[in-house]
Formats: C-alpha cells, structure tokens, sequence
C-alpha cells in the first residue's frame, strides 16, 4: 500500500482500445445494461459482463460506475467494509500489488469486488494501480467505495486524504485531514499536509505551480504566506458595516426552484453549466446524480454526464498547461502529458458512444475521426473523414484537410498533397484559422516534396491573410 510517495509511471498507463474491442465491450456493457434494467436479474451474471469491460478499458469511468452499481443492488446497499474479505483468495491480487503489475491488480480487484464491494484492503490497492497508471476518475470512484465501507478507519482515511491531495482535489483532501486532525489531536502529518495542501490550493488559484507530493511536507513551510492585510485593508479591529439587501446569484436562485418545482429538468441543466463554468466540478457532479435520482437515465442527463467529465478533464489539461508555463519541471511536464491522453481518451470514448447512438449524425462521426486522429488511428479516422464527405458536401473542405493530415502521418506524401490541393478548391466553406491551416500544411507539404512553385504560392496566400502565422515568413525566406 502507499505510503503516500510518489508513484513510477507504469508503461501499461498508455494503452489503445482498438475499434473492434471497444465495440465488443460496448456491446457486453448494452447487455448488462438491459439485464439491470428488469426488476429481477442475475447479479453475477451482469457483473461478469461488466467485469469484462472492466479488464478491457480500465480507465473507463462509466463502465466502473455500473459495475459497483450492479454490486450494490447484490448487496442491496449493505456496506461490509472488510469485514467479509477473507472470502476468496487474495494471493493473485497481492503478487500482482507486490510486483507493480497494475493492470493485473486492476483485474484480479474487480474480481474480488463481486464477493465485497466495499472491501477498503482491496479497493485501496486498486486506487494504488490508478495512481500509478494515471486513471485518476476511476481511482476516485474506487476509493469513494472504500470510505463508504469503512468510513471509521483511520488508514483507510489517511490513504484516501493523501490521494486525493496528489491528483489535485485539494478541499476534499483538506477535509479529510482536518478530520484526522481532530480524531487525532496533534497528528504530525495531518498538520503538515493541511498547510501544504492549503498552500497548494491558493497557488492554483493564482496559475502558480503546486508542490503537492513534489516536495517533502516538511519544505511547504518554507513557502511564505501573504500578508493578511493588503491593498489598504485593516488587520485588526472590526469595522462595523452598514445592513446590506442579501441578493441571491444565479446559482442560489436556480437552488430556490429547484426546490420549488423539482420536476423541471432545465433548471438542473443550467446550474450544472454555472458550476462548470466556475470550475467546480465537485459540486457538478452532486447536482448531476441529484438530477439522476429524480429523472432516471435520460438520454439528455447522460449526455450532460459526458460534456462534463469532457470539460472537467479540459480543466485539469488546462491546469497543468499553467503549472508547466510557470515552472516546466520533468515532473510537471509529465503531468501534462497525463492530463492530455486523458483527455484525448475520455473524448474517444464519448464520441464513440455518441456516433453510436446516432448513427445518422454526421456531425458526430467528423468529431469521432477527429479524435481517431489525435490518439493515431489514422486509418480508421479517413474512413470516417471519407464517410462525412459522401453525407455532407458542405464539409468536403474540412474532412479533406483531417484526411491529408492522417496520410501525412502516414507518410504517404504525394497523396496527401492531392488531398489537400482538392481541399483549397472547397476552401469557400472553411473559416478563416482552419484556412490558414490547410495552406500551411500544403505550404509546408509542398516544400518537403521540393514543389518548389506550389510551396510558394500556397505560404505566399497565408502570409496576405496573416504575417505572423507560425513561421510561414521564415519559410518564405528560404524559399526566395
């Protein structure tokens, strides 16, 4: 179990479902979906399906949600903490976790959950493995089942404040320490791990770098505080003010009808949208799963589901971009680069279910080649390009740029030149940046295949539209 230090990036954190598998395990997750949806059904027999998804794409939160909430119903809530963990053997799981074999601990965890989900001695080794191969929403859910099951254990606390801290969860974190603190009057770590986290939360605030799990707990004290008194405020005293009208935000007033009328579907969407654009994701969440014990699985909320797990992750990727502009240490880079395949992962995922949905939105399969593309499934990613330019002229331009991007990065050069050349004869259709775009990569294409002609004109036409584009002037230079 951790100890609260840091974690070696496992090599198995940067694996790809491939298309024909994640429609397998779309296709074992649709049928547990509609076992669970009769009032009487196998438990074991959904949880094998789900288990199996499980295994195959361990970083996909909706498939971890819905096995723990088929446990649950086994269970019918009962939350056992680890009073019946010695049922089943445990030897595979604790050789994998002594060896560091993460995507093992992932697989023989969910294995073992089926006789306990609220097992805190397996679930905590299983948020170890998601530390370590950067799966920190599905660490989180695994660890919420560990405090729900033994909501009085102090390790159980102390390993639960200490990841939540690493992974940036800094206020809940807190809690938990303060909580420690108070069971515990005096507790060394606890106060050392408050002020630091503390610190961590305002540095974040202001775009600063985090120390969190980079330094040692003891080197947090050295970062100073600012002063309490700035910008002309008095530091001691209590000025007495005047009464003031309290007037509710925007927030408070969606609450207020709520309340009134709780059958209103609208109103939990537009406050969801306020706590997402304040970034508080937290709070996000709690009116989503409001929303979801009201209304059911409606399409719509489980769509709003996805475009928040999709902005939460922006948010982290965002984050770290900040922390790595301030202060681009090899550990925060890394972090970078966790955040990003997160990110391009989640969205993967969700525009895949969505095309899936709607087959016939053409929209949705041009967003799903995009994704293809970004994680390198270039091939699959041209299909589609090709498959939205049959259905939508109007987008020719666009999915003809995507598709010579993917043939350049398989370096078919030549084709990928044609490819573009047809996209400037639709060029009427693109907007200004993805113009610009597409005679950049043509500009470029074309010098590397010495068109020496072409290469000019194409950089000639970007530089009239925008000089400072890139290094399309330097270009341009070597080129006269």
């Amino acid at each position: 179990m951790s100890d609260g230090g840091s974690f070696s990036i496992s090599e198995e954190a940067d694996y790809e479902v491939s298309p024909a598998l994640r429609k397998r395990l779309q296709q074992l997750f649709d049928h547990a979906n509609q076992l669970m949806s009769k009032p009487k059904y196998d438990f074991d027999y959904a949880h094998s399906l789900l288990a199996e998804c499980c295994k195959g794409d361990p970083a996909n939160l909706f498939y971890v949600e819905k096995m723990l909430e088929n446990l649950d119903r086994k269970f019918k809530g009962k939350k056992k903490g680890s009073l019946f963990s010695g049922f089943g053997s445990k030897s595979g799981f604790k050789k994998a976790l002594a060896a560091k074999k993460w995507k093992e601990v992932l697989a023989e965890g969910v294995e073992l959950l089926k006789s306990n989900p609220y097992d805190s001695v397996t679930l905590r080794g299983m948020v170890d493995a998601c530390e370590a191969m950067r799966y920190h929403e599905v660490g989180l859910r695994y660890m919420k089942n560990a405090m729900d099951g033994s909501p009085g254990d102090m390790e159980v606390m102390r390993h639960c404040a200490r990841y939540l801290g690493r992974v940036g969860q800094f206020d809940q974190a807190i809690s938990l320490w303060h909580f420690i603190e108070e069971k515990k009057r005096g507790d060394d770590e606890a106060n050392k791990m408050i002020s630091q986290l503390t610190i961590d939360r305002e540095r974040r605030a202001q775009g600063l770098a985090t120390v969190t799990n980079r330094i040692d707990p003891a080197d947090a004290a050295k970062i100073r505080r600012r002063p309490a008194a700035q910008n002309g405020e008095e530091s001691d005293g209590i000025q007495e003010r005047p009464a003031m009208k309290i007037e509710l935000n925007e927030k408070q007033k969606l609450k207020a009808k709520i309340e009134a009328d709780p059958d209103s579907q609208e109103n939990y969407m537009k406050l969801i949208d306020l706590w997402c654009d304040e970034g508080k994701f937290f709070e996000a969440d709690k009116v989503i799963k409001e929303a979801f014990s009201h209304f059911g699985e409606s399409m719509e909320l489980i769509e709003k589901r996805e475009d928040v797990s999709i902005r939460k992750a922006r948010h982290r990727y965002r984050m770290a971009e900040q922390q790595a502009a301030e202060n681009a240490t090899p550990q925060v880079l890394e972090l970078v680069e966790t955040a990003k395949n997160d990110l391009s992962r989640l969205e993967l995922d969700v525009y895949n279910k969505r095309s899936e949905r709607h087959p016939g939105d053409v929209s949705l399969k041009y967003e799903l080649a995009l994704r293809l593309k970004r994680v390198g499934n270039f091939e699959e990613a041209e299909k589609l390009f090709d498959e939205v330019c049959e259905a939508d002229e109007k987008l020719l331009a666009i999915c003809y740029l995507g598709k010579g991007e993917c043939l350049q990065a398989r370096k078919k050069y030549v084709t990928a030149m044609e490819i573009y050349e047809e996209a400037l004869n639709y060029a009427d259709n693109l907007s200004s940046e993805r113009l610009k775009l597409l005679l950049y990569r043509a500009g470029v294409l074309a010098q590397g295949l010495k068109e020496w002609t072409s290469a000019t004109a194409y950089l000639k036409r970007l530089q009239k539209m925008d000089a400072d584009y890139k290094d399309v002037s330097r270009r341009l230079d070597k080129l006269r």
